[in-house]
Parts: structure tokens; sequence; C-alpha cells
């Protein structure tokens, strides 16, 4: 059939009629790429505002700037006694269509500034627990000294990376785990002292290498001797900023001379994805662990009987879900915890039997954040759904305009980037950066070797050498960058976190041969892709 939105080809995954069935909503028209990048566009998660409370009119941070139509307060101001998001509740008007109600109460209730639970000495963070002692970190937990990261978790001093787990003094790094001392590296585990990994497992002591397993003392994956290792590890080192795209692209090439696993699934049954681990009966998984029994999940943790959720957590029966942790039985909703029974939640903590509800905390029977009886709030869920059946609006999820940020702000834009004018086209909002106070102090030279430099280079404004936007260098960054001789950074955080991304292959299936045995196989690599891609089996032959 042909989406609706992209006008694109497509068809349903296994049992994905099946699951909506289960929830008595019809199957959507649209592709599940168009699904995803509208979930998507309800996700701020690393751009961060000064702005001012609604309530106190204190300067506060905020994932919202000052331009936001929304309200804004400070989160112990979200969660204090004296806040009760009861007061913007009202009728139901059968007169009009849902959605355009819910949009006014949207508008009304103020919303949190950040998400940030148990985190210290961290007010520049979002969507972080147990996080202190950060600065731009993001989506991380149980975390230490983490700087300009993304999804790090359970991990310390490390700088420019994504998608790490119990990693320590890394940098420029994503998708590895169990590594320490590993910098601009990819895909690799138990990986030690060592620069330019791909797809390694257990090195100490390698550079530019790919797809070894147990080795060490190597460069370009010739063996050396330990000190034929350290005379050229040392000259690395102080040539590194000088050539550091040489290095770069000397590993894309040393890439394509090993095959590639067709997709990254790991002690899972049954699964269709990539980036898939310790999950039963998968389709269309990225980025899943310890899941079952779900369809068109992403970035979802620990989740059974959910289609179409994106960043959900220990949660069970969602559909149409994102950011959220501990839920039940929910649909069309984003950004709640700890609730069940549920539909149309905006930011709401531990609710029960609500419907098309924004900014209420430990609520039950509520209705556009109305109070009703037991009774009266099934009987009323009954008529609002026959009601929006009648209006086409039964079974949809909120309209991608629905969302409180920005098309830009999203993580939408990273992997479906827009125009400003395309964006405006759909009708999406657009935030028109602020231009950099521009430097008209002479130009800092950032010094190639860490070792000419000093803490005083944490006072100048630098340029990024990619994109011209100023930026700065904390002390706290100068201090890991010394302790582990690496050159300092001469792009923007914002370029920094482009750069790495881009590394990563996209959330979308195809079918192809097996470059080996010829079988039919699914992978998320590109078309034009210079690599040989192997099926699972056939990939394992070649590394151990």
């Amino acid at each position: 059939m042909k989406c609706s939105e992209c006008q694109k080809s497509f068809e349903y995954f296994p049992g994905e009629e099946a699951a909506y069935s289960k929830f008595n909503v019809p199957a959507p028209s649209n592709c599940s790429e168009c699904r995803q990048k509208r979930r998507m566009m309800f996700r701020n998660e690393k751009n961060l505002y000064y702005n001012k409370s609604y309530k106190s009119g204190k300067q506060i941070i905020a994932l919202y700037p000052e331009e936001s139509p929304f309200r804004i307060i400070d989160n112990d101001e979200w969660l204090d006694d004296s806040f009760d998001a009861e007061e913007y509740g009202r009728d139901f008007d059968f007169s009009r269509p849902f959605f355009e109600q819910f949009a006014e109460l949207q508008l009304e209730v103020p919303r949190w500034a950040r998400i940030s639970l148990n985190c210290e000495n961290s007010d520049f963070t979002n969507n972080c627990a147990n996080t202190n002692n950060s600065y731009l970190a993001f989506s991380c937990h149980d975390s230490e000294y983490i700087y300009h990261c993304v999804r790090v978790n359970r991990s310390r001093n490390c700088f420019d990376c994504y998608n790490l787990a119990v990693c320590e003094y890394c940098s420029n790094s994503l998708d590895c785990e169990n590594c320490y001392d590993a910098h601009f590296s990819q895909l690799s585990q138990n990986c030690t002292s060592s620069y330019f990994m791909y797809d390694c497992r257990s090195c100490n002591d390698c550079i530019l290498c790919v797809g070894l397993r147990n080795a060490k003392y190597m460069i370009k994956n010739i063996q050396y001797s330990r000190e034929d290792y350290e005379k050229h590890k040392k000259e690395f080192l102080k040539t590194l900023a000088k050539q550091m795209k040489n290095y770069e692209a000397e590993l894309e090439v040393l890439k394509t001379k090993i095959p590639q696993v067709n997709l990254q699934i790991i002690a899972s049954e049954n699964c269709i994805g990539d980036f898939v681990v310790n999950s039963k009966n998968i389709q269309n998984g990225f980025d899943v662990t310890k899941s079952e029994d779900s369809i068109n999940v992403y970035n979802c943790d620990r989740v059974k009987d959910c289609c179409e959720c994106f960043c959900v957590d220990k949660s069970e029966l969602c559909l149409e879900c994102d950011t959220n942790y501990e839920v039940y039985n929910s649909k069309f909703s984003t950004y709640f915890v700890g609730s069940k029974n549920v539909q149309y939640l905006d930011q709401c903590f531990f609710l029960e039997d609500c419907f098309g509800c924004i900014g209420l905390l430990r609520r039950k029977n509520m209705i556009l954040n109305k109070q009703y009886s037991k009774e009266e709030y099934r009987k009323m869920v009954d008529k609002i759904e026959d009601y929006m059946k009648k209006t086409g609006e039964f079974g949809r999820p909120l309209p991608a305009t629905f969302t409180a940020f920005a098309y830009n702000e999203t993580v939408a834009q990273d992997s479906y980037p827009l125009t400003k004018e395309e964006a405006i086209s759909k009708c999406y909002r657009w935030y028109e950066e602020k231009q950099d106070a521009k430097h008209f102090g002479q130009e800092y030279e950032i010094p190639e070797n860490i070792e000419d430099a000093d803490e005083g280079i944490c006072d100048h404004i630098l340029i990024c050498e990619e994109t011209k936007k100023n930026y700065k260098i904390t002390p706290q960054e100068f201090e890991l960058y010394k302790k582990l001789k690496l050159p300092l950074p001469r792009k923007a955080p914002d370029q920094r976190y482009k750069d790495l991304i881009n590394r990563r292959l996209s959330q979308h299936l195809r079918l192809i041969n097996c470059s080996s045995c010829n079988k039919e196989i699914y992978t998320t690599f590109p078309s034009d892709t210079p690599y040989e891609i192997y099926c699972e089996d056939c990939y394992l032959k070649t590394v151990y």
C-alpha cells in the first residue's frame, strides 16, 4: 500500500495489523518511518536555553527558549504542592474536535523545564538520572563526569560520546561497551588504551584497527612488538591534531577490507532490527534491549507487547507512545511516567484511568484535567471515543504539529533533516537560532600538542573550524584532554555531535543477499555501501 504521507509503497510487518487490533484501533495508513518521524518530533533531547519561570519569574534552564508559546516552570515548582494542573480542567465540548481542545489545554498548562532526577552539580543536562558532575549530558543515567554526551550510562569521565555503557575515560566514540581509555572508536567492546577502533573485542593498545579479537600492540591490523608500538604511539599522539582527517579516512579504507555483519542482533530470538540485545520476537526494532513481542520500537528497554514506541522503558501494552517509564496499557501519549490505562497524556506522572490530560501528578479518572467519578469517567470515555469516530480522530496519535518543540530542536532533525522552508511548509515550527555575538578579538590559535596548552585556553573564545560558531572549553574538559594527551577540539560541540551520529547507519531495513552465501537478509547499510555485507553465520566464521 502507499503511505499517506511520503507516498512511498510499504507493507505491514508480520503481526503489525494484529497488534493494532489488540489495541482496538485501526491500522495506520502511513509507513513505519513516517510514524517514527512524528514521534521523534516530540523529543527535544539536547537543546537547552535560559528562560524565565511562568510561576515565579526566576531564571531557569529549560528545553524551551523564551520565544516558546508554552508556559514553562522549574521542575521543583512543578512538583511543589502549590502547583496543581487541575485548575486548568474543563468540560469536554462535543461540538468541537478533541484535538482542538487538547491543543488549547497545552498552551495553558505550565510545562516542566527539563527532566533531571537525582542529579547533582549537573544543571545543564536533560533526561538524566543519577548523573553527577556532568555538563551537556543528555539521556544518561548512573554516571559522573560526563561532558557533551548522549545516552552514556553507568560510565564516568567520558566526553563527546554516543551510546556507551560501562566505559571510563573514553572520547569521540559510539556504540561501545566496557571500554577504558578508548577514543575515536565504534562498535567495540572490552577495549583498552586504543584509538580508531572499529568492531573490535577485547583488544589492548591498538591503533587504527578493524575486526580484531583479543589483540594487542597492533597498528592497522599489523602486529608490532611492545617497544615498536610505543614508539609509533608516541608519534601518533604528537601528530594526531594535524593528521586527524587522514586517520579518519584511513579507518574508512580499512573498514572496507573486512566483511560487515548485516545487523547487530545479540543473544536474541526471532528478531528483525538493529542493535537488538537479549530480546525475543521483535519486529523492526532499533536499539532495543531485554524486550519481547513488540513491533516498531526504537530506543526501548524492557518493553513487552508494545507497538510504535520511542524511548520507552520498563513498560507493557503501549501503542504510539514516546519518552515514558513504567507504563501499562497506554496509548497516544508523550513524556509520562508510572501510569496505566491512559490515553493522550502529555507530561504527566503517576496517573490511572485518565484521558486527554496535561501536567497532572498522581491523579485518577480525569478528562481534560477535570475530575470524574469512576462511573462517570468510563461513560464519558466511551462517549468521547464514539464522538472521535465521527470526527475521524479515533485511533490517531497526536498530530505532529502538537509537539512543544520546533522541528530543528528535536531528534527528528538528526534522522530526517529539513530546511527551514520545508519545515514551515508542513506547518512545523522552526527555531531561529540567535547569532553568536561576534568575537572581535584576535582569533586564538589552538596548540596542536596538548602539552603546549594550559588552562588559560578556557578563558578564550574559540571559533569552530567548520561552522565558524563560537565555543569554549571548560576547565573540566581541559583536564581530561590533558590527562589523556588528546588534542583539543577544533569544532564546536554541536558539530562534534553531528559528526558522531553521522557515523551511525539509518534505522531503515532493506532486503539484500549475503555477499558470501547469497541468502536473503535484512540490513541497514545503504544501497551504495562500499562494504561486503554478510549474514551472521558467515560473518562469525571470519572473526572467530
